[in-house]
Formats: C-alpha cells, structure tokens, sequence
C-alpha cells in the first residue's frame, strides 16, 4: 500500500469544506509534514481549521464523521487537528480557545459519543500558541490565505509558556519516548537562542553544533529520527541529558514564571 500522508491531510480539508460551507476560511498544515522530517511510521498529520464563527453543531458532526472515516487510513500516530474561530487565529490570547479538537487520544470516545465529545471537547489548549506560531512562521495554505495573513503574532513569552507545558516532564518523558524529547529539547534551547521556528530535525542540528558532550546522543537520536533504525537507549544516561536541557532552558530570563 502506498502513503500519501498530503493526499490524506487535502482530503481531510477537503471534508472540512464540505462541512463547514461558507463558514470555513482556512485550512493549514503544519508540524512535520510542513516542516520537512516525516515518516510515516513516526508522524502524524497535524491539522488547523479556522473558520469565521463556530459551525453549528450539525455541520462540526458531520467533519468529525467524515474525520473518523479517514482515520483508519492515515499513519500510525494519526491526525491530529484543532478548529479556532479567525477571531482567536488573528489575535492570539493565552492560552487560545478552540471549538474542535480530533487526536487518536480521543478517537473512541468520539466513536461511543460524537455529539456529547463535541459538546465537551473545546475551551482553551496552551498547545495551540506554538501550533499558531508554528504555522504562522512555516505552515503551508492548503486552503485560504497565505498563515501570516491569517495568524496573528504570538508573543515570545506566549510561544515559551505554550512549549514549556510540553517539556516540563521531560525526565521522565524521555524514557518514553526519547528521540522525540531529545530533539525537541534541543529546538526549544534553540529558539531561546535566536527565536527561529526550527523543526525536530533542525533542532537535532542545532543541538550537534551547539553541545559536544552529548554528541554521540544527538548523534544517534538524528539518525534514528531519519530512519527505521532503533534508538539504543540503553547506552546513554537519558535524564541527565533532560535534566541538563531543561536547567538550560529554565535559566533563560524569557521563559516567564
């Protein structure tokens, strides 16, 4: 079987389309699939919708039916997809309201009860600050304006606040998932640096350019993020390396209290 991870992404903009009619204004793709650095068994499709007021709910019901039909079809860690009204894309609060929200994390529940789920799942998500940032900086139009056009400016202490909800538990995390908490770790340090949007491979570079001690790590977590080729995570001392990133990044005057 072929993957086509950007036939999957139009086709699910293309249900966003058919769904939310006159109501939808954009659909943006951003994450690895914009970023460059996916692989099919390693990524997901990562979604944002922004529409000019929330979609009443029969038409929200009909995107996540026509989003569940997909879903069987796209790569293992799945598509991941959040809907923001141009209101909230244009001026960025922290943390940013959202309508709708569609991950592999709640995808039985939206099976057992689509309608309750809807219902339930919207309100704030400080993720969506770096989503935002992220698309405006790199994200690609599938549908509507160009991301700049659509996205206001995310402040740099709203950027920091939003990524370091996904790093803070980065000791532990790394155990779990090491390739992708090295790499991350390493494009945050990098952005407190010189505040460029760089993707987990970009940040791999970085990191192998900027911290020689852990360079047979960042070493291996680059080219097991390139490739099928496990990571062996048993020949490095993985929370020390989280440790030492996360007092470097905690350190910066930037990354508010």
């Amino acid at each position: 079987m072929t993957h086509d991870a950007m036939d999957l992404a139009r086709r699910v903009v293309s249900a966003a389309r058919e769904s939310f009619g006159e109501d939808l204004l954009g659909a943006y793709l951003h994450g690895s699939l914009a970023l460059g650095g996916f692989t099919w068994e390693k990524s997901d499709v990562d979604l944002l919708f922004v529409a000019a007021r929330v979609p009443e709910m029969p038409k929200r019901a009909a995107f996540l039916r026509a989003v569940l039909a997909l879903d069987g079809e796209a790569p293992p860690k799945g598509i991941e997809l959040s809907a923001v009204t141009r209101a909230a894309a244009e001026n960025p609060v922290f943390p940013p309201p959202y309508f709708l929200h569609y991950s592999p994390a709640h995808r039985e529940t939206y099976r057992a009860d689509l309608l309750g789920t809807l219902g339930t799942l919207c309100g704030e998500d400080p993720d969506l600050s770096a989503h935002f940032a992220v698309t405006r900086a790199r994200g690609v139009a599938l549908f509507g304006p160009p991301p700049a056009e659509m996205f206001g400016e995310v402040s740099r202490a709203d950027y920091l606040r939003s990524v370091w909800s996904d790093i803070q538990s980065a000791e532990t995390d790394i155990l779990r998932d090491p390739v992708y908490v090295i790499l991350n770790l390493c494009r945050t340090a990098a952005y407190l640096e010189d505040g460029a949007i760089r993707s987990k491979a970009e940040g791999g570079a970085w990191g192998s350019a900027r911290l020689p001690t852990w360079g047979p790590l960042l070493a291996a977590a680059r080219a097991a993020y390139r490739s099928e080729e496990p990571f062996p995570a048993d020949r490095f001392d993985l929370p020390a390396f989280a440790a030492e990133m996360l007092q470097k990044i905690r350190s910066s005057p930037d990354l508010p209290a």
